[in-house]
């Protein structure tokens, strides 16, 4: 009875003496934890700017080998803001140094002047914009590195984007480039634009051919080699898609390899070039020879 009362005693007092062991909190499940992860999953793709996780609001894709990802996100990532026009269905995007203009639907995008090829298009994807993730990063000077599996992307920032498009075309290849794509493909499909513009390109940069543009396009050594040129249509004045196409071909973008003439479909069977220059592709409503 005496024991008893004893080891009653002692449980009362530490009761007293040891506070109450507080309620652990729940903690949360494995997919909740996931999701609040800076990137959509385990297996997901995984994209860094500056070292930084970015949360990406829909999953970066691949069409073709190119890689699109979010352009509001990864561009707030990089220090700029965005704007969304909804009338234009275009975003303006800027930031330090730097001034874009990305219009949906459409096969470029402006940086600083600068006309930058997108030959799939800028893309929708669950109504967030997408763009490549090259194009993006050359417009903000950013160093880009992707894994070999392709399923991680890394972006380190700078502090000097694009050099202006007034700093980095020559004025006088830049008016008779376009004039001449206007001349020759003003009614083309872009891709069409863009070919010729490479074709006189492509003759500036090879032997047998005058070295400059506006030389190329006059040239008639072995008769008249562009009509527009004499024809007196070369002097009108280009519509902005072809100055854009010009552009894009002065940045070197080539859509036809080595191509050195091209004829009209028409006219295609029964040209010079078809009987003695390699075939290399038709556009629009032209024929273009090696």
């Amino acid at each position: 009875m005496l024991r008893a009362s004893i080891l009653l005693a002692l449980v009362c007092a530490l009761s007293v003496l040891v506070p109450a062991i507080p309620e652990l909190p729940e903690l949360p499940s494995l997919p909740a934890m996931l999701s609040e992860l800076p990137f959509p999953g385990l297996d997901g793709f995984i994209l860094t700017v500056d070292g930084g996780w970015v949360r990406l609001p829909v999953e970066p894709y691949y069409s073709g080998e190119t890689l699109y990802i979010p352009l509001r996100t990864v561009s707030e990532a990089l220090g700029a803001s965005v704007v969304w026009d909804p009338e234009d269905s275009s975003a303006a995007v800027a930031a330090p140094g730097l001034e874009m203009y990305v219009p949906f639907g459409k096969e470029w995008l402006s940086a600083n002047g600068r006309c930058l090829y997108v030959p799939g298009g800028v893309q929708l994807s669950d109504g967030v914009c997408m763009v490549p993730a090259e194009t993006l990063a050359l417009a903000f000077g950013a160093a880009l590195y992707v894994n070999e599996e392709g399923s991680r992307a890394e972006l380190t920032p700078s502090d000097e984007p694009i050099t202006p498009g007034e700093d980095f075309y020559d004025p006088e290849e830049l008016y008779w480039l376009s004039h001449i794509i206007y001349a020759e493909a003003g009614t083309e499909p872009f891709l069409g634009k863009i070919a010729v513009g490479n074709v006189v390109l492509n003759r500036v940069a090879t032997d047998g051919f005058p070295d400059t543009v506006e030389e190329v396009i006059f040239d008639r050594r072995s008769g008249i080699q562009f009509s527009p040129a004499y024809s007196g249509s070369i002097y009108r004045e280009p519509t902005e898609d072809c100055v854009r196409a010009a552009k894009i071909a002065l940045e070197g973008e080539i859509v036809v390899e080595a191509a050195l003439y091209f004829s009209p479909s028409s006219r295609a069977a029964t040209c010079w070039a078809s009987k003695h220059r390699p075939f290399i592709t038709e556009i629009g409503r032209h024929v273009f020879f090696g």
